[in-house]
């Protein structure tokens, strides 16, 4: 049945329609994109709390990170935890089983650990995973009574890179954190500090700092696990040891309230060094996401990185 004017109703009705999805279209294309997030994975050298032997605070470099990226194209989530190993984060239910499910496609994780990684996995309370990158395995008995079956270091550090890759987010993988420990060879020093007086013919250009935990090995380890699941590798070691001895032991212990731990001064030193080495990387994508202050910090040499790209098909 033709009722008057329901041809007109009808055209009307299709033409606002239109109108009204255009609109809509239009609005969602002025809105901005979901902003990444830099999710910093590691132990307490990024993220502290407390304060040191001087009364100050210390803090990790995490936590200062975020001044070198502009808050409205990036969020930077400091979800470090003090006093974990690769294999302890993977494993505390408020660690990674509770920031994986939060990472997202597009985000960036910079992933290291190493400091608390050595100490051999023989009891319950123990922090250490197994040295290597291998497959090999310890049972070990939990205190309430239940069996944990202990992996590689490499295991843990892969479970989780290849877990957030596959997630969309790109994944960066960075040697351990520089530690606070000085050999030279006419002086015995505890950390930093001089054992007693020091000779007449002490030298401090002959001072040297640790390059790496396990003697380097973590070190080591991490650059050739990039090489392998074929992800960029920063060298933070020695690109932060290399700038500490060509600043001197006695101004960089300034930044440490013990080997490990820096006040908020060294924190933000080796935030810098991490922002130089990330701009470092060939078409880096962090570039655009960086602050002002984040701008002005020139891009560490080429050797400190590794792209580590897939092989071509």
């Amino acid at each position: 049945m033709h009722f008057p004017g329901s041809h007109f109703a009808r055209t009307s009705f299709c033409v606002a329609g239109v109108w009204l999805f255009a609109v809509a279209c239009l609005a969602a294309a002025d809105l901005p994109a979901a902003r990444p997030t830099i999710w910093v994975l590691g132990d307490s050298t990024a993220r502290n709390s407390g304060r040191g032997h001087n009364g100050q605070p210390v803090e990790g470099w995490g936590t200062p990170l975020a001044d070198y990226f502009d808050p409205a194209r990036v969020a930077v989530e400091n979800v470090a935890h003090a006093g974990q190993s690769s294999r302890t984060y993977y494993t505390l239910p408020n660690d990674w089983p509770r920031v994986r499910p939060l990472i997202r496609a597009g985000d960036f994780v910079l992933l290291v650990f190493g400091i608390n990684d050595g100490s051999p996995p023989t009891m319950a309370r123990s922090r250490g995973s197994l040295p290597g990158l291998g497959d090999e395995t310890v049972g070990v008995a939990r205190a309430e009574g239940s069996a944990e079956t202990v992996h590689t270091y490499g295991w843990y550090m892969a479970a989780m890179a290849t877990a957030a890759r596959d997630q969309g987010a790109q994944v960066y993988l960075l040697t351990v954190t520089t530690r606070n420990i000085w050999t030279n060879p006419r002086v015995q020093f505890h950390d930093a500090t001089p054992v007693g007086p020091l000779p007449p013919d002490y030298d401090p250009k002959e001072d040297r700092i640790e390059r790496g935990t396990g003697e380097g090995r973590y070190t080591a380890w991490t650059r050739e696990l990039g090489v392998r699941l074929h992800l960029p590798v920063l060298d933070l070691t020695n690109l932060c040891a290399d700038r500490y001895e060509a600043m001197g032991r006695e101004a960089v212990n300034a930044f440490y309230s013990d080997h490990n731990h820096t006040y908020g001064p060294g924190a933000d030193f080796v935030a810098a060094t991490i922002v130089a080495g990330l701009k470092a990387f060939p078409h880096s994508p962090f570039l655009t996401l960086l602050s002002t202050k984040g701008v002005a910090v020139p891009a560490a040499a080429a050797k400190y990185v590794a792209e580590n790209p897939p092989p071509a098909p």
